[in-house]
């Protein structure tokens, strides 16, 4: 389990809307009195999985013992490089959804205030999360949390998600019809896990992007279809290889 922390309110300043300023007294003074209120209503809980990457193609990311299959040319860029693929759901739980609730009937400012407080408290419990899966995998470089919905990652594998780490069971979270999460102030998310122990090399991706990836870090069959294979110096590395171990060869037979 993880306990919310102290909410930061320059990241909920972020959510309302005011950028890289801080509001002024009169705001602030308001959102410290919702910060006790929604510090009584946070349950936080959350679920994580460590899959192997089975293969990855032009356009899909499989995972070994895992049903769910992540599509999209966005989270195969995204998990170039990677060996293991770290599946999360998080939430503040659904006394925060009936806080928010009781606020919109009854004091609508302070609703605002806590909706954008409560944002920033569900992506302080995912940092956290982060920080303790980093503790238990410390030879590992995690990517950013990549969600369904982002890019062309589609946001109705929600449900596939949420199902792999059974998060239903465990934290009590689920979808509605339109793949949204409940309760509300949830987070799913797509961590890609590059092992450290691997030589590092800049791989260059069609869109020009330099991406660092571990030398001989692809899972089995990657290379088939793969996004990056013109690039990529594992498969060069590898074809030189087999050259060098062909013209020994040919020699010791000559």
């Amino acid at each position: 389990m993880v306990e919310l922390k102290p909410i930061r309110m320059d990241e909920a300043a972020r959510y309302l809307g005011y950028g890289g300023q801080m509001p002024d007294e009169t705001i602030l003074s308001l959102m410290h009195e919702c910060e006790e209120p929604l510090r009584e209503a946070c349950h936080p809980a959350y679920s994580v999985g460590i899959f192997d990457m089975e293969c990855c193609g032009e356009a899909e990311v499989r995972l070994a013992e895992c049903a769910l299959t992540l599509t999209g040319k966005d989270i195969v860029k995204h998990l170039t490089g990677c060996t293991k693929v770290a599946l999360m759901a998080a939430t503040l739980g659904s006394g925060v959804d009936t806080l928010l609730r009781r606020l919109q009937r009854t004091e609508m400012a302070k609703a605002l205030l806590t909706d954008a407080m409560a944002g920033a408290a569900i992506e302080q419990i995912c940092d956290d999360v982060q920080s303790e899966l980093q503790g238990k995998m410390p030879l590992y470089r995690q990517t950013w949390r990549f969600s369904p919905g982002y890019g062309d990652l589609p946001l109705a594998l929600q449900e596939e998600l949420l199902a792999a780490v059974e998060a239903g069971k465990r934290i009590g979270l689920a979808t509605t019809q339109g793949h949204m999460l409940t309760p509300m102030k949830s987070v799913t998310a797509i961590i890609g896990l590059q092992d450290m122990t691997k030589e590092l090399r800049k791989v260059t991706a069609e869109d020009g992007d330099a991406l660092s990836a571990p030398v001989g870090a692809c899972a089995a069959g990657a290379c088939a279809g793969c996004a990056y294979h013109e690039s990529c110096l594992s498969r060069q590395d590898k074809s030189a290889n087999e050259t060098t171990d062909a013209e020994a060869s040919d020699g010791g037979n000559s």
